[in-house]
């Protein structure tokens, strides 16, 4: 039984003024210590959802972030990036870390609140101050976590911290309710738990953590917590029941494209994708322990170790023993490990992904593991002979000071990593030399760096290994279009046509393959159909205009570079756009259209000399 309730708490003086200083302390620690992320590009996934599909994020309104395929909260946070500063990465990273920031100082009040209603129950302390202290500490070794670069410092990643931001927040609510009107209250937990599902659909399980967190933390009682605010849980769970009812929750599960979401992993049933999950928990186990064992992509391979499958089903053995057994014997921290469950089910078995494992999953599981150390200390500490309370004192400061400081060079040491996506995808190909995404992802970056000779080392590798696999295909054609192997380039993506259809990539690769080899009307078609799929790609339709030139339509190519140079955000690309279009003019003797198109060149890039030659010679003939 819990103990019976103590006197009323009350609040110390200056604990509000206490409360502000540390949150902010908190907020400032977190942006010090992963200002690395700031100098990390794009890497992985980062390209098909944010480069690659510029053109889906163009605009706030008309809202096509709400019906294109994708997560909409995210989807509006990106298109707000993109309106911001359009593809420079700068500007998404920072959004991402002021995220991270925000969610800390969330989880210090969200602590903090939890603190102040089991004291109320006559559990823990009445010392607001102290309540104060151990909420931060909760925060900070959260936050610090290396494991969070995998949603912090990885762009596209934002959809857990949202999800986990707006989880926290219906939390939040649901322990401020009782300082609030119920009306205000509702609100809030009602509107956070349809931002956390519009952020990432394994927010599904939210309803039932808020359930447990008034169970557990508020009331100790399931009757009470019926009987107190059986309206609001109510809410909670009508909201997601609508949210099906109305497809709009089932249209997150089947996000079109490389979301990677389904009731089915490719390959698998769902029941054995949950058996796989026993050998990630094991996994997840180890990362939380040991940064090394992050990885941007693990791949199936990672649980194929023989100690996995056994290690994982202890620690589910034990997190459901934990539970239960303090559910039975009626202590408050029961939630911990039921939440931990709850926030890892929906990728483990509800909702299967396309990849079995990710860091970034373990992004808010590891906030009821951070409570629980942290309340363990505490236990340690006001449980010793009083002639000892002191020196445990210093001593556990000492160590928690020892884990942020390790916690934040781990940090450290992982941002430079996003911050050279080579080091990444080195370090992928180096545990398991044999997987293909990783020699595929690593020869990506050595072609945008100009390093043919490794990205065609890692794709025959790739292409040894998976003879048909159709991304290797189609990267080896680009490596034969670069050398001039126009007809080979043809043939290979001509094996990878029916995977290919809503690839741009494909479609594009294509083109050039066709202009090379003079059949430009082909090639015009192609980069229509690419462009139908990507419209923001600028390069494309440069290539779009070179082979409308080819068949003579100089009109036509003429319009298409101007449209082009409209939509290019780089100064060289926008140059080389309406030079383009200059000459189509210049040829066509419209020598003032092409004045202004060279001009145009110019004031985009001062240093095309071909532009500058183009625009003397316009005049000279105007005249």
């Amino acid at each position: 039984m819990e103990p019976a309730p103590r006197s009323p708490v009350v609040p110390e003086s200056g604990s509000g003024v206490a409360g502000w200083w540390v949150s902010g302390l908190v907020f400032v620690m977190v942006l010090v210590v992963f200002r690395g992320a700031l100098e990390g590009g794009f890497v992985y996934d980062d390209f098909p959802r944010i480069v690659e599909a510029e053109g889906r994020m163009t605009s706030i309104w008309p809202p096509i972030w709400m019906v294109d395929g994708q997560r909409p909260v995210v989807r509006l946070s990106l298109a707000l990036n993109h309106l911001a500063g359009g593809l420079d990465p700068v500007g998404y990273h920072a959004f991402n870390l002021v995220l991270h920031a925000s969610a800390a100082v969330l989880v210090l009040l969200v602590v903090r609140e939890g603190g102040r209603r089991l004291a109320e129950r006559g559990i823990g302390t009445n010392s607001a101050r102290r309540r104060l202290v151990v909420a931060a500490a909760v925060a900070l070794i959260w936050a610090l976590h290396p494991v969070q670069t995998s949603t912090a410092t990885y762009v596209i990643q934002r959809a857990e911290s949202l999800a986990g931001f707006f989880s926290l927040l219906a939390v939040y609510g649901l322990l401020r309710g009782d300082r609030v009107n119920r009306l205000a209250t509702g609100t809030i937990v009602v509107v956070a738990v349809v931002l956390a599902l519009g952020s990432k659909p394994s927010a599904v399980v939210l309803p039932a953590m808020l359930l447990v967190v008034d169970w557990a933390v508020v009331t100790g009682s399931l009757r009470a917590t019926v009987r107190q605010r059986g309206a609001l849980h109510l809410a909670a769970w009508a909201c997601l029941i609508v949210l099906f009812a109305t497809g709009a929750v089932a249209s997150l599960w089947r996000s079109e494209g490389i979301a990677g979401v389904g009731f089915a992993r490719a390959g698998s049933t769902p029941l054995e994708y949950a058996a796989s999950q026993l050998s990630a928990a094991a996994v997840y186990a180890r990362i939380v322990f040991d940064a090394s064992a992050m990885s941007i992509d693990h791949g199936p391979e990672a649980l194929q170790p023989g100690w996995t499958r056994p290690v994982g089903v202890a620690i589910l053995v034990t997190l459901l023993g934990l539970a239960l057994g303090g559910l039975l014997r009626h202590r408050w921290w029961w939630c911990l490990p039921a939440m931990m469950l709850l926030v890892m089910i929906p990728t483990s078995s509800i909702v299967p992904l396309a990849d079995p494992l990710a860091d970034h999953r373990l992004h808010l599981a590891l906030l009821p593991a951070a409570v629980g150390l942290v309340a363990i200390a505490c236990f340690a500490v006001d449980h010793v002979p009083a002639r000892a309370t002191r020196p445990v004192g210093v001593l556990v400061s000492i160590l928690f000071v020892g884990v942020l400081v390790a916690e934040s060079q781990a940090v450290r040491s992982r941002n430079a990593d996003y911050a050279d996506p080579r080091r990444l995808w080195d370090d992928v190909v180096a545990r398991r030399p044999d997987h293909v995404r990783g020699l595929v992802n690593r020869a990506s970056v050595a072609l945008r760096e100009g390093r043919y000779a490794d990205a065609e080392m890692d794709l025959r590798a790739s292409a040894g290994i998976q003879p048909g696999n159709p991304v290797v295909m189609m990267n080896l054609a680009v490596l034969d279009l670069r050398e001039g192997r126009a007809e080979a380039a043809l043939r290979r993506l001509d094996v990878v046509s029916v995977v290919g259809r809503e690839d741009p990539l494909f479609h594009a690769a294509r083109a050039d393959a066709l202009r090379d080899l003079g059949r430009c009307e082909e090639a015009v078609e192609a980069c229509a159909a690419s462009i139908r799929i990507e419209p923001g790609n600028v390069r494309t339709r440069i290539v779009m205009g070179n082979a409308l030139a080819d068949c003579g339509r100089l009109a036509e190519a003429a319009s298409v570079f101007r449209t082009a140079a409209e939509k290019a955000r780089e100064p060289a690309l926008r140059a080389s756009a309406r030079f383009n279009e200059g000459n189509m003019h210049f040829i066509e003797e419209r020598m003032e259209d092409a004045i202004a198109a060279y001009a145009a060149a110019l004031e985009a890039d001062a240093s095309h000399a071909a532009a500058a030659r183009g625009l003397e010679e316009a005049r000279r003939r105007a005249r």
